[in-house]
């Protein structure tokens, strides 16, 4: 899969935290957020977030959406750090920042926040 950029919407990437293939957490020096390949955003088919963009969802709120698509990718590399806190977070962000995705997550995660 596709590498992650040098340079995001929030500026020079500084530092960057492969969760899954394809899926990079970034950061900058004022901001950061998830960046998806291609591939990925084929998958996730939704751009329904701050930026209008399939590409990039930023730390605040948006970072919930391929977060919680793509846990089992993210589980399965085994590098993210307190996952099954963030996945809880993540459920509870998109049910009141992207409720139109819940029914996404069908068989992906259950209401709690883990793996279905």
């Amino acid at each position: 899969m596709s590498t992650a950029p040098h340079h995001s919407p929030w500026g020079p990437v500084q530092d960057a935290f492969v969760l899954a293939d394809g899926i990079v957490q970034v950061s900058t020096a004022s901001h950061g957020g998830i960046w998806l390949s291609p591939e990925r955003q084929k998958e996730l088919r939704y751009k329904e977030n701050f930026l209008k963009s399939t590409e990039w969802w930023e730390e605040d709120c948006d970072w919930a959406v391929p977060y919680a698509f793509f846990s089992r990718d993210i589980r399965e590399r085994g590098a993210a750090c307190r996952l099954e806190d963030n996945l809880k977070i993540a459920v509870t962000m998109i049910r009141c920042l992207h409720p139109a995705f819940l029914p996404r997550l069908k068989g992906r995660l259950n209401l709690e926040g883990t793996e279905a």
